[in-house]
């Protein structure tokens, strides 16, 4: 009887009515190349059984290293939709949309493992466990034994792929810990300049800078994804995509509209309830899944985002666009590094916000040599994975 080769287990952010764009398609992204490459994938899952010790404990550590942007803006969150009913059930409508597309492409291969014990034992049956991409190594993911693959036996090769730490340097408080489980991992990659030198710096490990899953696909590719999104737009239009809430980025918008005299196509309140979103936009749909986010960028006239994703459609799909810090440059545990570093990759600096929108947007973005450079890279970053792999299925 022929030996069963193991599958490869996958440990991305995969969260229930979470409906970020960006995260869907690079898990979609990652799932579908490990797949090409002709491995069996599993996306391990993790139900978590924490003790109130435990979260008072995190919640003080969170405190410590000034790790609590992300939390105070999903309690807003979670405010905002008892007190707006509409909002609420806005909301309820876009995850709905998102949660179709992830019980279509990724709910088929998530295996659930119950209580950390189960999670690992459950790691012995990978050949290997990868993690990536998306922002999995911020400050307060130390602690969750996750995604450090802290719960993968030491048998067992740990891979990262294009994993993200989200903040440019690490607290000194933590620098000890990440180090100790960067040294676990067989293979290191990440998105970021800013990581490769954090690992390098706090681990004996070398990394190698990948391009995020998103990019793996051609535009060809995606372009095939995205032939049944339910899109359908025939005048031209201005792109908005904001996760912030600066009222300051929607009035240069504006001003790009009154230059340009086309329609704003805005997808609102994305991270929390923004007030100035209910006035901004002239069109602004909620039932739009991940696929129909790209179609709306691919066949937008200009593409306005403050997103890391929204920026990397754009690039993928030959569009005029602009990129606004969602961040102040100073802001302490600022993550405009991931943007930073895709833009000083491609030599496109000059597509950030500074102070005229329009003679920005307008701006040449010479496409021919970035494909030429995105091939390699994307052919680079494939081979990371096959050589990845085939010595951990050995």
């Amino acid at each position: 009887m022929e030996k069963q080769i193991k599958k490869i287990g996958l440990v991305i952010r995969y969260v229930k009515n979470h409906n970020n764009y960006g995260s869907s398609l690079q898990n979609f992204a990652i799932l579908s190349q490990i797949r090409k490459l002709g491995y069996g994938c599993e996306i391990i899952q993790y139900r978590k059984r924490v003790p109130l010790c435990k979260k008072v404990w995190m919640v003080v550590q969170m405190l410590r290293i000034g790790a609590y942007h992300d939390q105070l803006r999903d309690l807003k969150a979670k405010i905002s939709k008892k007190m707006r009913k509409k909002y609420a059930a806005n909301i309820a409508i876009r995850s709905f949309a998102v949660n179709h597309f992830k019980n279509e492409k990724i709910e088929p291969f998530v295996k659930v493992y119950d209580g950390f014990e189960n999670l690992c034992k459950g790691s012995l049956n990978y050949a290997s466990v990868i993690v990536g991409s998306d922002q999995l190594w911020t400050p307060m993911s130390l602690y969750n034994k996750y995604f450090n693959l802290l719960f993968v036996a030491d048998e067992v090769p740990k891979i990262s792929y294009g994993t993200s730490f989200g903040v440019s340097q690490i607290h000194k408080l933590q620098a000890k810990q990440f180090g100790e489980f960067l040294d676990r991992f067989s293979f290191i990659s990440v998105r970021e300049l800013s990581g490769k030198k954090i690992v390098e710096t706090v681990s004996s490990k070398t990394a190698k800078v990948v391009l995020d899953p998103t990019m793996l696909l051609t535009c060809e590719e995606w372009g095939k994804e995205i032939e049944y999104s339910k899109v359908e737009i025939t005048e031209p239009y201005i792109f908005c995509y904001l996760l912030g809430a600066n009222p300051n980025v929607r009035r240069a918008i504006n001003e790009l509209k009154k230059r340009t005299g086309l329609k704003i196509i805005t997808i609102r309140h994305t991270d929390e309830y923004v007030a100035e979103d209910e006035n901004f936009g002239d069109i602004a749909p909620y039932d739009v899944s991940p696929l129909d986010f790209v179609k709306y960028i691919s066949k937008a006239k200009y593409v306005c985002t403050d997103s890391f994703h929204g920026s990397v459609f754009s690039i993928l799909f030959h569009r005029q666009f602009i990129t606004f810090y969602r961040y102040p440059p100073e802001q302490k545990g600022s993550r405009n590094s991931r943007i930073d570093s895709l833009f000083e990759l491609f030599g496109l600096k000059n597509r950030i916000y500074v102070n005229n929108i329009y003679d920005t947007i307008q701006s040449e973005i010479l496409y021919e040599a970035i494909d030429s450079k995105l091939s390699k890279l994307r052919e680079d970053s494939l081979q990371y994975l096959r050589n990845s792999f085939e010595v951990s299925v050995i």
